[in-house]
């Protein structure tokens, strides 16, 4: 079991906002960073429910998606172990087809394609099929994203042997589903 903070808000005074820092990767379908900090105990629950164990917490005790070892299988049990609404309902996702995170996978100059090192791992572990390869400059195809398609499950995130692959929130994430 994680250790909570007895009150969590002390430490939220503490940080202060000295600078604007883009939050980590939260749990998926949260309605806001703003409404998961204020109303997060940090129980540890949706720690130990993770069947993936991708869900870790920071040093301040919030949980936090690791998509370093392994993939978001999506399969709810974050929400429903949790015991504050910090969720977008389930019918509104499914209704308005919002997707896990507000968030745009990128594909970073370290990509081993991208230098002329044949490597497509990403494209073989993606099941949705977002992630092609075709020949753009040179004899290595090098890859692309259609964003439509990701399901962000991060499959390809741990898969890429140089990291080049990043889930990255959009600037716009402090908009709230209700």
């Amino acid at each position: 079991m994680t250790k909570q903070l007895e009150n969590p808000s002390r430490r939220r005074l503490f940080r202060g906002k000295l600078t604007k820092q883009t939050p980590p990767l939260r749990l998926p379908w949260i309605k806001s960073e703003r409404a998961f900090s204020e109303l997060c105990n940090q129980c540890g629950d949706c720690v130990a429910a993770c069947e993936s164990n991708i869900i870790k917490t920071d040093d301040s005790g919030f949980p936090f998606i690791d998509f370093s070892q392994d993939e978001c299988t999506f399969c709810g049990k974050c929400q429903e172990v949790c015991q504050q609404p910090l969720f977008i309902d389930k019918n509104t996702i499914k209704a308005d087809n919002i997707k896990p995170w507000p968030a745009t996978l990128e594909i970073s100059n370290k990509c081993l394609a991208q230098n002329n090192i044949l490597c497509q791992s990403c494209q073989d572990v993606c099941d949705t099929s977002a992630i092609t390869f075709s020949y753009k400059t040179s004899s290595i195809p090098e890859p692309s994203v259609n964003l439509a398609d990701c399901n962000q499950c991060g499959a390809c995130i741990s898969t890429c042997p140089q990291q080049a692959i990043t889930l990255n929130l959009d600037n716009q994430f402090e908009v709230a589903h209700v």
